[in-house]
């Protein structure tokens, strides 16, 4: 791959340190983006909150000034979780949701949309997930959260048609990070403590028995080198691929159940 200038967000652990150490390593001009650093950066981070516009303003200016206005990838991988009853959930922790998961991925696209249009090139790649097809129990916000990347990636590329932009999101399933420290953990009113308590346990084995944040180098280099990308990418363990498909062929009080059994709700 010829060396290109890539910006990475949520840079600080997980996939985007493991992508961004591993372009680095590979000849990338590679520009992280995290609130703070963790000394395992071999690349260049620049201190950004992305729910910030102003500072992801004054984040692009510098990249720009610093790579001849060129910018030829960004992946929006910042992100937290957030666990909780879709009753329970206060307007402060919805917002802290929505600051990193929706506003941090708009303001980024909003900096490097018309630099990548005068270049004629570029490829914008955003971290969602494959819950996002799915109003998952306890999950909702976060399913929403990501829902909502999904369209406006689809919008996006329909207004962007034509300008040699290639722009995508990457659903992933479980990948094993440490998502959990950072996750926005409502209330839980006593109707649904039990449930949620199991529900919880659940989620975190599966966090911890997810994709190792390596494998899905090769996969996102891939995407990297295509060209006509599709709007959605699928990326974890089998079952989680496939439910994306079953939902679109069963009925849906049927695929319904399947969710309220899987997730221990009957």
């Amino acid at each position: 791959m010829q060396s290109k200038v890539i910006v990475i967000t949520g840079s600080s652990s997980g996939v985007g340190l493991t992508l961004a150490n591993y372009f680095h390593e590979k000849g990338h001009q590679v520009f992280g983006l995290s609130r703070t650093a963790k000394g395992q950066e071999k690349f260049k981070h620049i201190p950004t909150d992305v729910s910030d516009k102003e500072n992801v303003q004054r984040t692009f200016q510098q990249i720009l000034s610093e790579t001849n206005n060129q910018i030829d990838v960004l992946i929006n991988n910042a992100g937290i979780g957030m666990l909780g009853a879709v009753e329970d959930a206060t307007k402060a922790d919805i917002e802290r949701l929505l600051d990193v998961n929706v506003y941090g991925t708009i303001y980024t696209m909003q900096e490097v949309l018309p630099v990548m249009r005068k270049q004629g090139f570029g490829y914008i790649l955003n971290v969602s997930s494959i819950a996002s097809n799915n109003g998952l129990p306890f999950r909702g916000y976060y399913s929403a959260s990501k829902a909502m990347i999904d369209r406006l990636i689809e919008s996006t590329r329909l207004e962007n048609r034509n300008t040699g932009i290639e722009i995508t999101t990457l659903n992933f399933g479980d990948i094993k990070t440490n998502i959990a420290e950072g996750r926005v953990k409502t209330f839980v009113s006593k109707f649904y403590q039990a449930k949620y308590d199991a529900m919880v346990a659940d989620i975190d084995h599966e966090v911890e028995d997810g994709t190792p944040p390596e494998d899905l180098i090769p996969i996102i280099e891939g995407i990297m080198n295509q060209k006509g990308l599709k709007p959605h990418y699928y990326i974890g363990k089998s079952m989680q691929k496939f439910s994306v498909t079953l939902k679109n062929i069963l009925p849906q009080k049927m695929f319904e159940n399947i969710i309220a059994k899987y997730s221990k709700l009957d």
